[in-house]
């Protein structure tokens, strides 16, 4: 997927929260505010092209919002407490037991106790987070998150799965939500669809696209309509 403003800000946020000590190495800072016609900007990000590129305005804001998810409270405790208890962006590689599929997860937050999944958010308000957290897939990548940690750490209960979504304009509202029941059935549902649809495919070695023939027609509101208006003197938008 291309890049986007929104991604970028996630990124930076992921970086100062859970590596902060990359974030000198993946992160150069454009002194002023970004304008793509400038000359310097094109050339400051042509000198560091294999870095996430932010300007100074932006970079602020991410800090401001990372100090105040680290000190937003869980449970009574600062969630930067639980970050330095827990290992951050770690990849976890398990089996499937149903299909035998080897499948790797990779929480931003692996507590002993819990999975934390940094979400940045347009959105101040939970019923508007939670809209979007099933159209993106996030109740799949909860499911599965959950899952695969069950089964890698040999467990039979599942630890508790907790998205931090951390809006990105101020007051920079930040909401702890823990993945409910109906949250998590439906990511399995749709886990369980991914994978049928996987094996099949992988069987089979036949992966299906849109490719079709035919003939390509219009409907009626899509017929052009001439237009007289040149003939009377008037413009023509």
């Amino acid at each position: 997927r291309e890049d986007t403003d929104a991604k970028d800000f996630g990124s930076l946020l992921h970086l100062l929260l859970l590596q902060p000590h990359l974030a000198g190495q993946e992160v150069a800072v454009y002194p002023g505010i970004v304008h793509s016609s400038n000359k310097d900007y094109k050339q400051f990000l042509e000198n560091n092209a294999m870095k996430l590129v932010v300007d100074e305005p932006t970079f602020s804001k991410a800090r401001r919002l990372a100090v105040k998810v680290q000190d937003t409270l869980y449970k009574g405790r600062a969630l930067g407490k639980f970050i330095e208890e827990a290992m951050t962006e770690v990849s976890i590689y398990f089996t499937e037991p149903t299909t035998g599929l080897q499948l790797r997860i990779r929480p931003d937050i692996y507590h002993p106790d819990l999975d934390f999944d940094l979400k940045s958010t347009r959105h101040p308000s939970v019923g508007l987070f939670s809209r979007d957290a099933v159209k993106l897939d996030y109740d799949l990548q909860a499911f599965m998150y959950s899952l695969g940690r069950s089964l890698f750490e040999g467990s039979s209960s599942p630890k508790p799965f907790v998205f931090i979504a951390a809006e990105t304009s101020e007051p920079f509202s930040v909401h702890t939500l823990a993945a409910g029941d109906s949250f998590l059935s439906n990511g399995a549902k749709k886990f369980q669809d991914c994978l049928a649809v996987y094996k099949a495919c992988s069987e089979t070695n036949h992966w299906p696209d849109l490719s079709s023939d035919g003939v390509i027609e219009i409907e009626h509101w899509h017929q052009h309509t001439p237009s007289r208006a040149w003939t009377t003197g008037q413009s023509v938008v």
